[in-house]
């Protein structure tokens, strides 16, 4: 997969420990809006990319932030580089729920009325 221009390692969100790794990287992100509410607009900025930084080495392995962002701290880059992040692993998860959807009962039992 490509982040920010970076060739990284595809990432299997359908493996479970990938997914376990995924959630918990995530749970960092997720309240950071929180945290950083009262903050300077310099240490909110460094708080959020350093969140997102967290993300990629827990998912790549350590020095991840480095290959990706080099040694800035642009929000921008790390919103986008997430953003990319979050689009391949829904796109995995879409990818499977297409694919229950072809075999669930509603359907099979709409065929059969036809």
């Amino acid at each position: 997969m490509i982040i920010n221009n970076v060739e990284l390692e595809d990432i299997d969100i359908l493996d479970a420990d990938i997914a376990e790794k995924y959630e918990d990287a995530l749970s960092v992100v997720d309240n950071i809006s929180e945290k950083v509410k009262d903050m300077g607009i310099s240490q909110s900025i460094r708080t959020q990319c350093t969140a997102i930084f967290d993300v990629f080495n827990t998912l790549f392995g350590e020095g991840t932030d480095k290959k990706v962002f080099g040694d800035k701290s642009n929000l921008l880059i790390c919103l986008k580089a997430f953003e990319e992040l979050v689009i391949v692993t829904n796109s995995q998860r879409e990818d499977v729920v297409k694919f229950a959807n072809k075999y669930s009962p509603n359907r099979a039992s709409r065929r059969t009325k036809k």
